[in-house]
């Protein structure tokens, strides 16, 4: 199956090879979104342990292609599937910042007052008292379904540690430097309470102004 699936993004790659774009920004989304897409109950089929993901949101575009909202790794081995099962299946927002921010953003959009408990930390046992049980149900459920109905991710194979996690910031802000890489009015993280992600257009907040990807680690990469 690997071996099939290579053949599949190596043609790709190819087909790709004479329209690839001297703007960095655009390189890798051409990149990204020649590559196999996988939905949240795909998770068990991805092939690696160790990787970089990027995710996308339905209908966001970046030069009439679909716009990377989202690029993560993770630092403990082979954590990769358990990072995507955080975000995607299990329903603790305080495992997930993904989750969490999400969640930031619905409440805040619909002007809900539960906003101020959600954003608390309760993985400190003391704080748990200011979960209300149905209310928290129902803002993990919603989360949930904007993140399966809505999102799907990519992702590529990185072995070693602080490879993967060079790769991760300059992705990042290769992306944050593009100034035409803007969210547009209707994306819910709009409605974010954190300014690195209203202002950027990512579901993160670090490594935006970290270096970004030099010619050599785009064309390995490519």
């Amino acid at each position: 199956m690997l071996g099939k699936m290579y053949s599949i993004l190596k043609k790709h790659l190819d087909d790709k090879t004479q329209v690839i774009s001297n703007n960095i920004c655009d390189r890798l989304h051409e990149l990204f979104c020649s590559m196999p897409r996988y939905t949240w109950n795909q998770i068990s089929q991805v092939l690696f342990i160790n990787g970089i993901y990027m995710v996308f949101e339905k209908g966001k575009q970046y030069h009439e292609m679909d716009r990377i909202v989202r690029v993560r790794t993770h630092k403990k081995s082979d954590h990769l599937k358990t990072r995507l099962r955080n975000h995607f299946i299990n329903e603790s927002h305080d495992g997930s910042i993904f989750r969490k921010n999400v969640g930031k953003a619905i409440l805040n959009s619909q002007c809900d007052p539960y906003l101020t408990n959600w954003t608390i930390n309760t993985s400190k046992p003391e704080n748990r008292v200011y979960l209300y049980k149905e209310k928290n149900v129902d803002t993990k459920q919603k989360v949930s379904k904007f993140l399966r109905e809505n999102c799907t991710f990519t992702i590529f194979q990185v072995m070693d540690k602080d490879e993967r996690l060079r790769l991760e910031e300059a992705i990042i802000a290769t992306l944050n430097a593009e100034s035409e890489f803007k969210p547009s009015p209707n994306w819910l993280g709009r409605y974010s309470l954190e300014y690195e992600i209203h202002k950027s257009g990512l579901w993160l907040k670090q490594g935006l102004n970290k270096q970004s990807l030099t010619e050599e680690e785009i064309n390995r990469l490519l």
